[in-house]
């Protein structure tokens, strides 16, 4: 077997799991103005009436937080909590 396939397998599985996370994160961006953490549902009147206006059409709601803010947030810390013990444990020399 020549020892190319392995480092060919790693590249597809490497570009392959790349592109989903990509396409996920847009998907949670692109829909983030209906899904998001909350526990309390509000309505869409409710939310209309919370609307802080500032200069030159810019608009700011209480709406919640969009899921892909939590992915960054959750998923920075589970990075840099592994990256610590990988280090940790592996060293800095690989």
């Amino acid at each position: 077997m020549a020892p190319y396939t392995i480092l060919a397998t790693k590249q597809v599985i490497f570009f392959v799991g790349i592109g989903l996370l990509i396409s996920l994160a847009i998907i949670l961006a692109r829909a983030s103005r209906y899904w998001g953490f909350t526990t309390q549902k509000k309505s869409d009147e409710e939310l209309a009436k919370d609307v802080h206006e500032f200069g030159g059409g810019v608009t700011e709601t209480q709406r919640p937080v969009p899921w892909l803010i939590w992915l960054v947030f959750v998923g920075y810390f589970i990075w840099a909590i592994s990256y610590v013990l990988w280090n940790g444990y592996f060293g800095f020399g690989l």
